[in-house]
């Protein structure tokens, strides 16, 4: 069997080594192949520059992809970090309107233990929000006689802001 093969080689060597004497007829044979193996190289390089061109182009999209998810990883940590940050401005804002309702609290009783005279002179020169939340919270008795011992104009200000319709908490 290893002789048959050899022979059949031996026999390929010497047709090939036949066919390409000068003048032989396979010799245009020949030319035509050699011009299709370049043709055929020639879409190889061209293929393969495409496919390196397309791998740069994989490589540059990825890497692409990357920055986009670490920079959105960025942005869900920020967004997460405002989001405490807004959670924590919420409960100091909650904070200081209890103690603020607890320092209007002193000051009603405070109000409400002074005499009208006094109780009026000071809330003539109190801010105006805090003197209409003070009255608004005091006993209704002791507020209209604090109201009768008032500056007129004042008094008929603090009359308007509390018969108007009520206004949504911290809109005055």
């Amino acid at each position: 069997m290893k002789r048959a093969v050899l022979v059949i080689l031996v026999a390929g060597v010497f047709a090939g080594v036949a066919a390409n004497a000068v003048g032989a007829p396979g010799n245009i044979d020949q030319g035509i192949r050699s011009e299709q193996a370049r043709g055929a190289e020639a879409i190889m390089d061209l293929l393969d520059q495409k496919e390196r061109g397309l791998k740069r182009r994989e490589a540059t999209l990825e890497a692409r992809e990357a920055d986009l998810r670490t920079a959105e990883a960025d942005l869900a940590a920020r967004l997460e970090e405002i989001k405490n940050v807004r959670d924590e401005i919420q409960q100091m804002l909650v904070e200081l309107d209890e103690e603020q309702k607890l320092r209007v609290t002193t000051l009603v009783k405070m109000m409400e233990s002074m005499r009208d005279k006094q109780a009026a002179a000071v809330l003539d020169k109190t801010e105006d929000v805090v003197a209409l939340e003070v009255l608004m919270r005091m006993n209704t008795a002791k507020a209209g006689k604090a109201m009768a011992k008032m500056d007129p104009a004042r008094a008929a200000f603090f009359a308007d802001k509390l018969g108007a319709p009520p206004l949504p908490q911290g809109a005055l």
